[in-house]
């Protein structure tokens, strides 16, 4: 399930964080847990497991998007102003078709506030579109990333992540591995028989000559900051077309609930 959410600003010039996809994810959080406290503290600290324990949120999220000319960043800092009177932004989920038209109406005439401590941008929801799912079939699609795809390995006898590039030799290993965990705990969540696709089921392909990396800061300002690097680019995905389906309801790739990972067929 995917839907676009439409937002109305003041015009006037304010000022977003260039790291905000956390506030974003903390954002839809908060809207869960307005109707179902429950199902947010499940999200939130449980999500969907696989038989291995692995846990996944099951959903993603764009980027903001602003019209033309409408932005600005401010030399020298990590802050951009807006001036902007729309903002528009796509969420994907990993849902029953059951709950499809409760979750789109969650969001309905919200107001956000999206920012850290020291400037945030404050927008209304004018309006939920639930979007047309993608009609693809035969196993092979070309994806574009909307958000920064995250693939990453812990260093052998190190403590820290090396995030790798779809140049990298490993990436499509590690992208293949996590997509089929996704599928697994979407089979778990949703009661659906699970059949038994391997890593070899999966092929990628980077299409992208250089990709563009994208640094991104989660909990900025606090005790837990983290700095995490993913990679813009196209790719081609040859899969289960079930498989796919999970990858773009829920993203590609790691920590698509902070907003990484979110793809569009092209």
């Amino acid at each position: 399930m995917r839907i676009k959410l439409s937002f109305e600003l003041s015009g006037k010039r304010q000022v977003l964080p260039l790291n905000y996809q956390y506030p974003v994810s903390a954002w839809i959080y908060s809207v869960f847990g307005k109707s179902d406290e429950a199902f947010t503290n499940f999200l939130h600290k449980e999500g969907y497991r696989t038989e291995s324990g692995k846990r996944f949120k099951l959903f993603t999220f764009s980027r903001l998007r602003f019209p033309k000319n409408t932005t600005k960043l401010i030399k020298g800092s990590d802050r951009m102003e807006v001036f902007a009177r729309k903002a528009f932004l796509e969420i994907a989920f990993y849902l029953p078709e059951t709950a499809q038209h409760f979750v789109s109406g969650l969001f309905a005439d919200q107001h956000v506030i999206i920012g850290d401590r020291i400037s945030q941008l404050a927008m209304d929801v004018v309006s939920v579109e639930v979007m047309k799912q993608y009609d693809f079939s035969g196993g092979t699609v070309k994806l574009r990333t909307l958000s920064p795809v995250v693939i990453s390995k812990v260093e052998t006898n190190k403590k820290y992540e090396q995030y790798l590039s779809p140049e990298d030799e490993e990436f499509g290993k590690i992208f293949s591995l996590n997509l089929l965990d996704k599928y697994k705990a979407a089979c778990k969540f949703s009661g659906k028989e699970e059949v038994g696709f391997t890593v070899n089921d999966i092929k990628f392909e980077n299409l992208t000559e250089h990709p563009r990396s994208a640094l991104q800061k989660i909990k900025a300002f606090t005790d837990e900051e983290t700095q995490v690097k993913g990679y813009l680019f196209d790719f081609e995905l040859t899969a289960p077309d079930e498989v796919i389906a999970v990858g773009l309801d829920a993203g590609f790739g790691a920590m698509s609930s902070i907003g990484f990972g979110f793809c569009k067929i092209i």
